[in-house]
């Protein structure tokens, strides 16, 4: 049953990931608004951290604590670059920003993957 949870997650999360992102992706090549990014990776991230505490609750893996701890590192990097380049560099700070949260995203989805694919060999093998 966790593992019927945890791919029905993994699915949702790629579907959201998806949902968002391509029309961010297809907006680029009209220029048009900037902020949309911003907006469709505030919803990724949220959807990410419901998905991650249900993560947490079902199975035990090594990888929930290398995302948790990324993020957190990751977090606390962009607040240090906006106070050091809040006036000068601000692009790099948005730059930071916006590809860190994708890296994070990718991660977060391959290692939903390899769980599900991992609970799915320990079963089969069992």
């Amino acid at each position: 049953m966790e593992r019927k949870i945890l791919k029905g997650e993994v699915i949702f999360q790629t579907v959201v990931s998806l949902l968002f992102f391509l029309p961010v992706a297809i907006n680029y090549y009209q220029k048009a608004q900037g902020s949309d990014f911003f907006i469709a990776l505030f919803y990724v991230g949220v959807s990410n951290l419901v998905g991650f505490l249900l993560r947490v609750s079902l199975s035990k893996s090594r990888f929930h604590r290398y995302y948790f701890y990324g993020v957190i590192l990751f977090f606390i990097a962009l607040y240090f670059s906006a106070v050091l380049m809040s006036d000068s560099r601000i692009d790099f700070v948005v730059n930071f920003m916006g590809i860190g949260g994708v890296l994070f995203n990718i991660y977060y989805l391959m290692y939903g993957f390899y769980n599900v694919r991992t609970m799915q060999q320990s079963k089969a093998g069992k």
